[in-house]
């Protein structure tokens, strides 16, 4: 690895390691007893231990842990700063969802049957996958291609122009996207429509729009 990359490195392995410790400092803190799930109108349907946090936690450990395989495994010299980076992009969204559940487990204070009344944190979660989205869209057009990362269709494997023309436009269509859920989780968060209609279409938007159109978009212009 050169200076950069062990630079990210060492960023996400120090993240990685001081989460799951920080997380079981606060594990303890919890009753015995926890909410543990919650249906898609956020009434509570499960209970389980506390300790059912803990690997959540190590996610981000997990990640950060393969940034040194994922480096190695690209022979293409162009891809080992963006694989580094992707890596790390997954440490802090690990860590991010490890916290939004440590809170949901810790802080709902509700019974089995009882709703989990806190708009705002409901919808952390997607909010965070709305700026992963984002933050991937900006990071797919530096990809070069390999076996690992990215939109590889046989359209894009077979032909670099198009997979370079296919994570451009992808790479846009993601930010767009990433935008859209934002706007759409904050109208939910004001309670301008019911939450579960939007949680329907903002999981069908992210699967049409981030994988389903630009394959459609390799595939013609590899016809061309």
């Amino acid at each position: 690895m050169n200076k950069t990359e062990k630079t990210i490195f060492i960023l996400a392995l120090l993240i990685g390691i001081v989460n799951p410790a920080a997380s079981v400092v606060c594990i303890l803190q919890l009753p015995e007893q926890i909410p543990t799930h919650y249906d898609i109108n956020w009434i509570c349907d499960g209970y389980g231990s506390r300790w059912i946090a803990l690997p959540i936690s190590l996610l981000a450990l997990l990640a950060a842990l393969s940034i040194p395989l994922t480096i190695r495994l690209q022979k293409n010299e162009l891809n080992r700063k963006p694989a580094a980076i992707f890596m790390l992009i997954m440490t802090c969204y690990c860590t991010a969802i490890n916290w939004i559940t440590l809170y949901m487990f810790g802080h709902s204070h509700v019974q089995l049957g009882e709703k989990f009344e806190n708009p705002m944190i409901g919808w952390a979660l997607p909010l965070l996958f709305s700026g992963l989205m984002i933050a991937m869209g900006n990071y797919l057009p530096t990809l070069r291609p390999n076996s690992g990362i990215g939109i590889r269709v046989k359209w894009t494997m077979e032909n670099e122009q198009v997979w370079k023309q296919t994570h451009r436009f992808a790479g846009k269509l993601w930010v767009v996207t990433g935008l859209l859920m934002t706007a759409a989780c904050i109208v939910g968060i004001c309670g301008m429509v019911e939450m579960r209609i939007w949680v329907f279409i903002l999981f069908f938007e992210v699967l049409t729009v981030s994988v389903v159109v630009p394959c459609i978009y390799a595939w013609k212009h590899a016809a061309e």
